[in-house]
């Protein structure tokens, strides 16, 4: 790869060829900068490119970093109150890895992520193979699961929610569930400035066993998956 005489490239050691082969991990890490990331072009102020992933969840990016082979530190934000919709909330501490590297720019820009990308990005081409790594990634940066048990209920509900600024984004990754798992049809709605794609029970459970598949392989946000399986164990008890 050329470098600038100049500087602005990465001086920090970083697998650069990290996004341009398919990998469980390469495909989980994709799916989370779709969702929690950005990529920022800044080549005329600083000859560089950037990729940044921020959460509330240190772990879950030191194991990123981890992936990518990355010597970057990860800076953090103290907790600190905000104003939402005329209402005051307490915001977590947040933490943020930011890595500069054209090439991974570039490869990520290849693969549909632009800067900007809340209301305009479009759901990659993912290989089948690859496909449960890469919601999985998605879902810890924009989806949840919740349990929950109602009352005269003899065990609780479950559900998952993907949130995105993007209807399309949405609509196209509800038609690769149903290809991949055979889960119905669900209607997309509009929340505030995002739209949610939501399912329960059975669907539910489809895509939650299919994006924990070879856990092993690729890292995991460890708050939401042990919901998935405390439900399981609930469910399992109460139906014996």
């Amino acid at each position: 790869m050329y470098r600038d005489p100049r500087g602005g490239h990465n001086r920090k050691g970083v697998n650069e060829y990290f996004f341009k082969t398919w990998s469980p991990q390469m495909a989980y890490v994709l799916g989370l900068i779709y969702a929690d990331g950005a990529v920022e072009d800044v080549r005329q102020s600083s000859r560089t490119c950037y990729l940044q992933l921020s959460s509330v969840d240190k772990e879950l990016l030191e194991n990123v970093r981890t992936a990518l082979s990355s010597k970057h530190a990860i800076s953090m934000r103290r907790s600190q109150s905000r104003l939402f919709f005329g209402k005051r909330y307490l915001c977590s501490d947040l933490f943020t890895l930011r890595i500069g590297n054209k090439l991974m720019y570039q490869d990520l820009v290849d693969k549909g992520l632009t800067p900007n990308k809340s209301k305009t990005m479009h759901f990659p081409e993912i290989p089948s193979d690859y496909l449960n790594f890469y919601i999985r990634g998605y879902f810890d940066g924009d989806g949840c699961v919740n349990v929950e048990t109602p009352d005269g209920r003899r065990w609780p509900n479950i559900q998952v929610i993907f949130t995105s600024g993007s209807y399309e984004y949405l609509y196209v990754l509800m038609q690769n569930l149903r290809s991949a798992i055979d889960t119905s049809h669900m209607r997309i709605r509009k929340s505030h400035r995002a739209f949610r794609l939501r399912y329960r029970k059975g669907n539910c459970l489809k895509i939650l066993s299919f994006m924990y598949t070879e856990l092993d392989k690729a890292p995991y946000l460890a708050r939401k998956y042990e919901k998935y399986r405390g439900y399981i164990e609930e469910y399992d008890n109460i139906s014996r």
